[in-house]
């Protein structure tokens, strides 16, 4: 009797292929959770259109409202100036509060150089309110010399944060 069936050992195989290939295939999409951008830190990154790039960008505060701007910058290869910060608190009911009061930015972004806004060796630039809370975000403005400029919602951290000791230490 002749047989019709496939052999035992090459049914299994294929079982084992279309296995393999399911779960492979499992995690492909355009949504798939590894191909979301994951910036590991508190702040946010930003890459300005026509300017630098700013990276981990937040406000690190105390609970009396006085905070300063945090991040590190990297201008392109003809290097910025960091001219102005605006800063607005986000309340806890999700509606703006009173604008912030900002320290001048006056900050030279070398070309190809990482700039760290909390290096002593940078003027911060502080920003106080009564609405800036630890826990909250606040929306904040970037302005460049180059003309460029750019706004985002940052986290704002809590200065008592031993994290932020170093990178903040007249908040304590």
């Amino acid at each position: 009797m002749p047989r019709t069936s496939l052999p035992r050992n090459l049914r299994t195989v294929g079982a084992v292929a279309a296995l393999a290939a399911s779960l492979t295939l499992t995690g492909c999409g355009f949504d798939a959770q590894t191909l979301q951008t994951y910036p590991p830190a508190h702040g946010i990154n930003v890459d300005v259109a026509g300017g630098p790039k700013v990276r981990n960008l937040l406000v690190i505060a105390n609970a009396a409202g006085k905070g300063q701007l945090s991040a590190s910058i990297v201008a392109g290869a003809t290097g910025d100036r960091l001219t102005a910060v605006a800063a607005t608190p986000i309340k806890a009911d999700s509606t703006a509060g009173a604008a912030l009061t900002v320290s001048a930015a006056n900050v030279m972004l070398p070309a190809g150089t990482l700039v760290v806004l909390t290096d002593p060796a940078v003027a911060p630039i502080v920003i106080t309110g009564a609405d800036l809370k630890p826990g909250l975000t606040a929306k904040v403005g970037l302005t460049f010399a180059s003309g460029a400029s750019q706004e985002v919602v940052v986290p704002v951290m809590d200065a008592a944060n031993p994290v932020y000791t170093t990178a903040a230490p007249a908040l304590r």
